[in-house]
Parts: structure tokens; C-alpha cells; sequence
């Protein structure tokens, strides 16, 4: 794929949505429920992200990039999109609208999530580095700054899903490497990350390879020497990074407190990808076959950069020599520090050194060292310094003893370098990977990954419990198929079980059901012969008296405003319809319009001296006195 057309893409995808106008995915359910919405909002990296799902490399993920089509259109099988749906279908059952909204976003670690909710215009800082190191100088721009978005969703939000720090552990090594100025680490950086993204052999390699191509002139021994030392102590950064790791996760979720403190936090744990011994020599194969391409043509453009080829273009004998002694010098000095137990006064000595601009520089300050009363391990320092002739290269060596704890491996990498040095370069690469990338490959393979992981889980369940989130435990889901790290459908079909089955009494805790109110009820109580004799009622509309509202009625009413009939005075205020005390042809009328409606009008008993509510076509009376009317219509009494 070319660069050019895979940047105009995702130019086109963030020109396509706004920073502040970004809407949520969800299983919403377009029926009318009553009891109101339940939102939940989902946060993570590329495994919350559903990557992989989709199909194509990283550069294709449609999660790389938060948009406003991705949000309405998610991941199709992604966890939390399912449990979304699980959600939905309680709310239907419960009558609640559920919204889903996935905030993942691929390459994203927690210290970038933690620093997006807190920071406005913060872009994430590993997604940027892929951008950059994979497109080209200025790709990054097409990212969005979340922070407003996050902000946005996560105030309303019933219900958080949490799922990170795996990429601060593993993805922390890579924008190092990514990053660094050192062009064999930052060549097999951008290999390394397109490797664990998935990318096909060919095209990691070929990431790398260009950065060697375009850096051949200036790659140095000491830059060789460095990345080997940095792949070595890969390893013993394991444990900083774990705890490193939970302080984001918990920053993460802190964080979230902070903007809503009434949502409900899951705080779903890492599980181990590569648990099989079959996956780990398919990762590890995978990774010697590219980095050891890349770390062979790293060696092979040192060598020619110091004019140490032979005609053949092979490292020739002097720079494998040169090379040793350096890596000899770099072992000495290392010695000496040990030796006097990395004594302050040998620190100063390298730091003063590390500033320096020329070599005679340090010829002066071995002159003050002899010279002074100062500890013998001093001078010991200087008269191995004063065997370099160039400032640069002591620098270099200098940059290495004091950021590598490890040098040791370097010696055996050398043997292997003498041996292999007329080799084929198929034979060149897979010896220099078997020393150089070995550590990151066990690393990868889960040799290393499984404890890391393991001690993750046992950190974040410990933040869990500090910050009242909930811990949701999925280590255990199947092993995966292939040696990418992210799960496949059926593993995050499986983490979306696992944790509705862990939040699920939170989830309806809140989805409480409204209770219609009952009816009162209402009892009959029998009355005094004597009151009862005394309160006979008639109802507003029977004329005639005999319990019953009808035709007659009216015809009563009818003849009685026409002068053919009489009525007493008692039976006029059951005429007078309207209330406007006298009767005519409109109460006829009005009486008419109601006969059948009016008969199925219930009448609650008389209760001691007050009158219980009634019904007119559905409508609810209040209590009425002797002359009461509802919708001109009433008790009466005679």
C-alpha cells in the first residue's frame, strides 16, 4: 500500500467528522420505554477497539482514529458492542433505552487515556509515533484531540468499562525504540510494532529496512552496540513497567471518578495471548525472521559507514577486531564501576564527560585527576578514557554503561559476528537475531508476558478494590489461533459474557422499574338504619326517581320546559342539567347526549357524613357536598 494513499484515507475519514460533534454507537432500541436511558461507555486500546475484526494491517484499522462514522458504526464483534446488546435486552425488559459508546482507540496506552481525559488537545503519544514513523513527518496531524469527546460521554455515563495496560507494558518498549535517535532501535522499532500489529513478515521488514537505507551513512558501531544493549535489558524493565502500568490504570480510573462519580466502573483485567508452546515459537520465528534482517543490514551499514568492507561487501576481520574492542572497553569500564561499587565521584566523572565537545577535554581533566588526592578507581576511569581518540565514540560508550544495567551478552554477540562474518546473509541474520533479538522474542512469546500479566491482573485488582471500582477477571479465555495479540471473535464474545455475568446485579440495581401506583382501596361500611334512612341519594339527571337515567328522563324534561308537565320543585334539581337553575330544552339536550355513557357510571357508597371519589367517564372526582357537580353532574340528595 503506498503511504500516500493510505494518509489520504484517514485525512479523509477525520475530515469527514468533527471533534465536537461526534455521536455515540448504540443498540438503541426505538421502542418507547418508560423508565429512561442507561448509558455506557466503553475505554481502552486496540483490544476493546475490536482490531483485527475488520480485516487489513494497522494503517487500515478503522479504530485508529475516533470518528464520527466509527462511533455510529462501530466494530462489528467487538466486546463491548456485544455487551451492549446483552445490556439492551435487559433494558427492554426492564423499560430502558441503553446507549453504547465505544471510546477504545488502537495504540492507545492508559498514560494516553489518563492524559486525554485530563488534558485538552492532548493527542495520544504511541498512535502518534505509529503515524509518524510508518506515513511520515506530519501523518500525525490527521489525529483528533478526545478530550471533549471523552469528557462528553463519560459525565453521562451509567456504566464504564476500563480495559488497559497490556500496551503500557509491551507498547512501552516500542516508542522508545520508535522514537529514539539511535537508527538500528528505531528501525527495529517500527518493525517490532508492525509485527505485533499483524502485519505480513514482509512488509515489518520492509518498514525497518528503509529507515537503515535512509540512515546507512551515519549508523556507527556504538549505534549497533547500543541497540543490542537495549534488547538485552528488556527483561529486567519487566517489573517497573508492570507497576508503571497499574499507577496509569489507576490514574485512568480516578480520573473517570472525577468527571462522574455516580457511574459504575468495570475494571476489566489482561489476559495472556500467547499461553501455547506452538504460538510462541510462531511469534518468535516471526520475530527473529524480521528483526534479524533488520539488525543484519544495521551491522553490515556500520561497518560501511566506517569504510570496513571487504570487496565483497562483507564486514572485513579489522572491523570485527575494532568492534571487539570496543566492546571490551565498554566491559572494562563497566568492571570498574562495579568494583567500587558505582562510587558518586565516577558518576560526576561521566557526566562532566558526557558534556564535553573534544576529546582533549578529557586528556586535561585526567591531568587534574592524577594530579589531586582523589580515589584510586578515579584514575583507573581515566586511563581506560584516555585510550579513545574520539569524543563521540566515548560519548556513546559512556550512553550505554550508564543506561544499560546488562553489557555482558555483547561478548558473545561478537563471537557470533566473528563467525558468521563471510556468511550468507539469511545465515547473518538468523545469528545476530539469536543473540540481539532473543529477549524480546521470549519477551513476546509469553515466556516473559505471562508472569508480567499475571502480575498485572494481581496490581489491578488491588486498584479495583482502592478505588471502588469492580474487578472483571478474563485471563481465561480460549488461547487464540495465530500470534496476534488480540482476541479473536470468539474471544471477545467471551469477554463480553464474562463481564455482563460480573456486572450484570450492578446493571439492574440501576435499571430500577418504576411501580405504577395501586388504586386505594376502598371498603363498604354499612350504616346506621337510622343515617340510612336519612341519606337516600339520587343522581343529577333521574326525573323520575327511579334509580335510572334515560329516555324518559329527558322526555320529563322536554315536556316540563314546554308547559305540558309540571315538575315539583324536588325533581327540578334533578332536571336542571347545567346548573343554571332553571330547566329547559338544553338539559334535555345535554341529558340525551350522555344516556348509556351516563348509566355506566359507578357511584362509590356513601361513607359517614362524606362523599368518596367517583368515576365520570374515567375522570376522577374530589369529595362533593350536597350539591356538588363533576362535569355537570353530581350527587343529590332528597
Amino acid at each position: 500500500m503506498k503511504v500516500s494513499k493510505v494518509l489520504a484515507a484517514l485525512i479523509s475519514a477525520v475530515t469527514l467528522s468533527s471533534a465536537t460533534g461526534i455521536t455515540a454507537f448504540a443498540a438503541e432500541n426505538e421502542n418507547n420505554r418508560t423508565n429512561g436511558d442507561f448509558k455506557y461507555v466503553a475505554l481502552g486500546d486496540s483490544i476493546a477497539a475490536g482490531f483485527g475484526l475488520a480485516g487489513g494491517d494497522l494503517t487500515q484499522d478503522p479504530a485508529l482514529i475516533i470518528t464520527d462514522e466509527l462511533l455510529a458504526d462501530p466494530v462489528k464483534g467487538a466486546y463491548p458492542a456485544i455487551f451492549t446488546e446483552y445490556i439492551d435486552k435487559l433494558g427492554e425488559e426492564r423499560g430502558y433505552n441503553v446507549k453504547g459508546t465505544n471510546l477504545a482507540s488502537t495504540a492507545y496506552r492508559a498514560e494516553d487515556i489518563e492524559n486525554t481525559i485530563k488534558t485538552p488537545g492532548y493527542k495520544g503519544a504511541f498512535a502518534s509515533s505509529i503515524l509518524e514513523a510508518y506515513l511520515g513527518e506530519g501523518s500525525s496531524d490527521v489525529l483528533i484531540p478526545y478530550h471533549d469527546t471523552y469528557t462528553k460521554y463519560l459525565t453521562e455515563a451509567d456504566l464504564v468499562s476500563i480495559q488497559l495496560g497490556g500496551n503500557d507494558i509491551i507498547m512501552s518498549i516500542v516508542p522508545q525504540m520508535v522514537g529514539s535517535e539511535n537508527p538500528v532501535l528505531k528501525a527495529a522499532g517500527i518493525s517490532l510494532m508492525l509485527t505485533l500489529f499483524g502485519t505480513d513478515t514482509k512488509t515489518a521488514i520492509g518498514g525497518g529496512l528503509q529507515v537503515i537505507a535512509e540512515s546507512k551513512d551515519s549508523i556507527t558501531s556504538e549505534d549497533f552496540l547500543e541497540a543490542a544493549s537495549f534488547m538485552y535489558n528488556i527483561g529486567a524493565r519487566a517489573d517497573a513497567l508492570v507497576d508503571e502500568s497499574a499507577n496509569h490504570v489507576k490514574g485512568v480510573v480516578e480520573a473517570v471518578k472525577e468527571l462522574n462519580s455516580d457511574a459504575d466502573i468495570a475494571l476489566v483485567g489482561m489476559y495472556n495471548p500467547y499461553r501455547t508452546p506452538e504460538e510462541s515459537e510462531e511469534i518468535k520465528e516471526d520475530i527473529f525472521a524480521v528483526l534479524g534482517k533488520v539488525y543484519a543490514a544495521a551491522a553490515n551499514a556500520a561497518a560501511e559507514s566506517e569504510d570496513e568492507l571487504t570487496a565483497g561487501g562483507k564486514q572485513s576481520i579489522d572491523y570485527i577486531n575494532g568492534l571487539k574492542d570496543k566492546v571490551a572497553k565498554i566491559n572494562e569500564i563497566k568492571s570498574v564501576m562495579e568494583k567500587y561499587n558505582d562510587a558518586a565521584e565516577l558518576q560526576e566523572l561521566l557526566a562532566m564527560i558526557a558534556e564535553y565537545d573534544d576529546i582533549n577535554e578529557v586528556k586535561t581533566l585526567a591531568e587534574l585527576v592524577s594530579s589531586s588526592e582523589g580515589k584510586p578507581e578515579n584514575q583507573e576511569l581515566m586511563d581506560i578514557m584516555l585510550s579513545y581518540d574520539d569524543i563521540s565514540e566515548l560519548q556513546a560508550v559512556i550512553d550505554i554503561i550508564r543506561n544499560y544495567d546488562d553489557i555482558s551478552e555483547l561478548t558473545e554477540l561478537m563471537a557470533v559476528m566473528t563467525k558468521y562474518r563471510t556468511a550468507n546473509q539469511t545465515a547473518v541474520a538468523n545469528a545476530i537475531a539469536s543473540e540481539v533479538a532473543a529477549p524480546l522474542a521470549m519477551k513476546a512469546t509469553g515466556k516473559n508476558v505471562d508472569p508480567q500479566m499475571r502480575r498485572l491482573n494481581e496490581k489491578l485488582m488491588d486498584v479495583a478494590e482502592e478505588t471502588g471500582a469492580v474487578y472483571v477477571d478474563v485471563y481465561g479465555i480460549s488461547p487464540e489461533d495465530d500470534f496476534d495479540p488480540h482476541p479473536n471473535a470468539n474471544g471477545h464474545k467471551e469477554i463480553a459474557e464474562i463481564l455482563y455475568d460480573t456486572m450484570s446485579e450492578h446493571i439492574t440495581e440501576r435499571m430500577k422499574v418504576e411501580e405504577k401506583p395501586e388504586a386505594p382501596e376502598t371498603t363498604e361500611e354499612t350504616l346506621p338504619a337510622e343515617e340510612t334512612a336519612a341519606c337516600n341519594f339520587r343522581i343529577v339527571g333521574d326525573v323520575n326517581g327511579d334509580g335510572m337515567i334515560n329516555s324518559a328522563d329527558a322526555a320529563y324534561i322536554l315536556a316540563h320546559s314546554s308547559g305540558l308537565v309540571q315538575l315539583s320543585d324536588d325533581d327540578k334539581k334533578y332536571a336542571d342539567i347545567d346548573g343554571n337553575k332553571r330547566v329547559d330544552i338544553i338539559d334535555a339536550i345535554l341529558l340525551m347526549s350522555c344516556i348509556g355513557r351516563y348509566n355506566s357510571m359507578y357511584f362509590n357508597r356513601f361513607n359517614g357524613r362524606h362523599y368518596n371519589y367517583f368515576t365520570v367517564y374515567g375522570i376522577r372526582s374530589t369529595p362533593m357536598n350536597h350539591f356538588g357537580r363533576m362535569n355537570g353532574f353530581g350527587v343529590r340528595f332528597r
